[in-house]
């Protein structure tokens, strides 16, 4: 097996633990009694510890480039974070599951910036068939969200630890034989972050990414609930999101081939808007059905604004702070995480789920013009595309696990 094959099945291991624990971890935590205000506040102290973390073990794996041990180091200090979680009962106190979750979230936190850097420096002059290695991890977070699903409705909500602590532990080893370069000409850290903000259009972009993930988050923690409000059911309301993952597989798969027909800078504001257009259109839903018939959308944006993003940053990183400027995007987008799931609390507790779900359309859309701005700030000075025009696609056997 090659070394992407081995960077895929990373993505597959990361992304069942993902897919184990995404959807189910609030419904644990009120089976073992922590009430509504507790449980937020753990999600906020979760994503608040990764934007601390992140760019930080980015900047470890780029201090030591070729050293493969970081992204192992963190898979297996979120797999010693969830076991502990996973061992918390109704007995235990909100200070130890707090320090569970920050645990767990230390580790969370270097996970993705990392694999993703480590996979861009595995695939070189191919930095766009980024997506089709990622959409490996898409696959296996559908195949875990569903069996989980079905594991859960049959015995406790406990046993998403049964598959979340073993897909981290193989996450972080599996990663061991992910190759790592460590060549060429190395920048500071410092004066290297200095020059990755600098580049054309980066400050311009990350500020729009952080106004398109803060208004998607804001809609995606009210969404479920809006599907029953308006008469579904879990099942209804768990299908919205597994739409979503099926459509964005695609997408990612053949982003590049998209990317050079549309442009790159094109793409990030398709999927901007797309993530727009769904807000505007759920606020206007006349029932459950309906949200999930546009839960397409959601697909369509992320995968065109994920690959596209990591691809925009990975295009302008400079050498040897590829992870780190990884870790700088990862950092924007749990920012984001926290602004939206606080700000839109706030707005659908004051007003109502629909009309917080239209300002974060008209938000998306303000989104959408920055996004561009910058794409075009960057054009004009002269950034490289993120894969050259012939560059051939990876074949299956390349991205097979």
């Amino acid at each position: 097996m090659g070394p992407i094959g081995r960077a895929a099945i990373t993505y597959a291991a990361y992304f069942t633990a993902v897919g184990a624990s995404w959807a189910y971890l609030p419904i644990y935590y009120r089976e073992i009694g922590l009430g509504l205000a507790a449980i937020g506040i753990l999600t906020a102290l979760s994503a608040g510890v990764q934007l601390v973390t992140a760019p930080g073990w980015g900047a470890i794996a780029d201090r030591f480039p070729r050293s493969r041990l970081s992204l192992a180091a963190a898979g297996l200090v979120a797999a010693a974070g969830a076991a502990a979680l996973g061992l918390a009962g109704p007995a235990a106190t909100i200070m130890a599951i707090a320090v569970a979750v920050a645990v767990l979230s230390i580790g969370l936190g270097g996970i993705a910036p990392v694999l993703d850097a480590r996979t861009l420096d595995l695939l070189g002059p191919r930095p766009g068939r980024y997506g089709q290695v990622r959409a490996v991890g898409s696959i296996a977070f559908i195949v875990a969200s569903v069996l989980v699903g079905f594991a859960l409705d049959r015995t406790s909500t406990g046993v998403l630890f049964a598959a979340y602590v073993p897909a981290l532990v193989v996450t972080g080893l599996v990663s061991l034989a992910i190759p790592r370069g460590g060549g060429g000409r190395r920048h500071a850290l410092v004066s290297g972050l200095g020059t990755f903000l600098r580049a054309p259009g980066v400050l311009l972009f990350l500020a729009g990414a952080l106004l398109t993930w803060l208004t998607l988050n804001a809609v995606n923690v009210f969404y479920s609930i809006q599907v029953v409000a308006l008469g579904g059911n879990a099942q209804l309301a768990g299908l919205v999101w597994v739409v979503g993952a099926v459509v964005e597989i695609p997408i990612m798969w053949t982003y590049a081939r998209l990317a050079a027909v549309a442009g790159a800078g094109s793409l990030l504001v398709i999927g901007a808007l797309a993530f727009a257009a769904r807000s505007a259109l759920a606020a206007i839903s006349p029932d459950a059905t309906w949200l999930v018939a546009i839960s397409p959308l959601q697909g369509i944006g992320y995968g065109l604004f994920l690959v596209g993003g990591v691809s925009f940053v990975a295009g302008r990183a400079p050498t040897g702070l590829e992870a780190t400027a990884q870790g700088v995007l990862a950092a924007t987008i749990g920012l984001a995480t926290i602004l939206g799931s606080g700000l839109g609390g706030v707005v659908a507790g004051a007003s109502s789920i629909p009309t917080l779900f239209a300002l974060a359309a008209a938000g998306g859309a303000c989104a959408a013009g920055i996004v561009a701005l910058a794409a075009r700030s960057s054009t004009r000075a002269g950034a490289q595309p993120a894969s050259p025009p012939g560059t051939p696609p990876l074949t299956p056997e390349e991205v097979r696990p």
